[in-house]
């Protein structure tokens, strides 16, 4: 007999709720990952959701709070009182709560900060004085450093001391720093283990290290630790003086943050996440792409008007159209969207423009000249006409050579000029490719056919 499935966490915790079992409650709750605890709770009301905070040990409830998608964490952060708030807040790293007190109203984030501790709060204050999506703005200001002038002993002495203070869950380094707080070095965790103690630190450390400026884009440093393989890397400001490190945990969120970004840029959608925004932020986002494409679609519908008398005189032209829109359309998605994202992990660089191009129409060719085949086979076949399949055959390879020429340049014409790329595509590289296509088919069944 086949056993039934057994209750889905949230099924237990809605369960419970309408039980009023409220210790066996907090025993699931304890007992549960912070992760699966936060999609469990996705679906309920901000009231549930805070109400099942207050019964967990508040640094467990703030690790839910921050595996909790940014719509439904800014939902519930308005629910939560100051003092209640306050408190999940400070058990947070740095980063971690500057990210959650950036999401508040300015007035609300001002109340929160005043009743975190001091030196924490000194610490969230400085990080929230960097742009979110920079270096400082992700960093953790908590980073182990020791004097290139200590022996192993006195630098392992003042790593304890400073990690019992801070209250470090884990490092993966050790950053060497002058007497005026510039990165010098960096010695890995077992090479430290490993040293003799009466050795010097500069005679053990790594001079060739890593370093990034507070103000460096997010998107660079993920680049950078993945081509150099890093696990965490070090933040200076303008005097190259340590203030912090990113690490890699960090590096995947930001990954996951411009992959959607982007990708929303791509589909003309911006930042929109399903859940978010309001009907109004949803359509400031949404019109002014779908607005550039009707535009351009207006423009393929009067040169199709210019060619009426052709369209009349041989009407099966026109059934035609859609194919050849669509594969130009589709070519041009194709490249510009292997180019936007080999210019994002960098493998695509502009002083590689004309060999890209290049390699691009090349691939374009190639299939356009199968495509062109199977054009000319096809419209004859359905037409019974050879003058006609030619047209159509001609027309398909030279708009899918053409909207592969657009997909590949425009994005890295775009960013030499320092516009996004991501900005450029989807709704309007279609319609781009449309009116060509369009220009291109009738313009070779103008010369064939008459």
């Amino acid at each position: 007999m086949e056993s039934a499935s057994l209750p889905s966490l949230r099924e237990q915790i809605a369960s419970l709720l309408e039980e009023r079992s409220l210790p066996v409650l907090r025993e699931l709750l304890a007992a549960s990952e912070p992760f699966e605890l936060a999609q469990a709770v996705f679906e309920m009301g901000v009231t549930e959701q805070a109400r099942l905070l207050t019964l967990m040990d508040p640094e467990h409830a703030s690790s839910v709070l921050l595996e909790m998608n940014e719509p439904s964490l800014e939902r519930l952060l308005g629910e939560l009182g100051p003092m209640a708030l306050a408190g999940y807040i400070s058990h947070m790293e740095p980063d971690d709560a500057a990210d959650v007190i950036g999401m508040l109203e300015p007035e609300h984030a001002v109340i929160i900060q005043d009743l975190l501790p001091e030196d924490f709060r000194r610490d969230v204050v400085n990080l929230l004085r960097y742009p979110e999506d920079s270096a400082g703005g992700i960093m953790d200001p908590d980073v182990v450093r020791v004097r290139d002038t200590q022996t192993v002993a006195e630098a392992l002495h003042a790593i304890r001391r400073y990690v019992r203070r801070v209250e470090m869950d884990e490092f993966y380094s050790v950053f060497v720093v002058d007497h005026h707080e510039r990165v010098v070095g960096v010695i890995p965790n077992w090479r430290m283990l490993l040293a003799g103690e009466s050795d010097l630190v500069a005679d053990v450390m790594d001079t060739n290290v890593v370093v990034v400026r507070s103000e460096m884009d997010q998107e660079d440093i993920a680049r950078l630790v993945r081509d150099h393989d890093l696990v965490t890397v070090p933040v200076v400001d303008e005097h190259n003086r340590l203030i912090g490190r990113v690490t890699v945990d960090d590096v995947v969120d930001v990954i996951q943050e411009e992959y959607h970004e982007d990708f929303g840029r791509i589909t003309g959608t911006g930042r929109e996440n399903v859940l978010e925004l309001s009907l109004v932020q949803t359509l400031r986002l949404r019109t002014p792409w779908l607005m550039l494409a009707l535009c351009g679609e207006f423009i393929a519908a009067l040169l199709l008007q210019r060619q009426e008398s052709l369209l009349r005189q041989i009407t099966q032209l026109a059934f035609f159209i859609p194919v050849i829109m669509a594969m130009a359309g589709n070519t041009g998605i194709q490249t510009s969207t292997l180019v936007i994202r080999g210019l994002a992990t960098g493998e695509v660089v502009l002083s590689h423009f004309w060999r890209r191009l290049g390699r691009e129409i090349i691939i374009a060719v190639a299939i356009g000249v199968m495509i062109n085949l199977i054009m000319v086979a096809g419209a004859t076949l359905i037409t019974g006409d050879l003058r006609i399949g030619a047209s159509v055959g001609m027309a398909t390879a030279a708009a899918i050579l053409i909207a592969a020429m657009v997909g590949t340049a425009m994005p890295m014409v775009l960013r030499r000029l320092n516009i996004d790329p991501a900005m450029a595509t989807g709704p309007f590289i279609t319609t781009m490719n449309d009116i060509l296509g369009i220009t291109v088919y009738l313009g070779i069944a103008y010369i064939i056919l008459t």
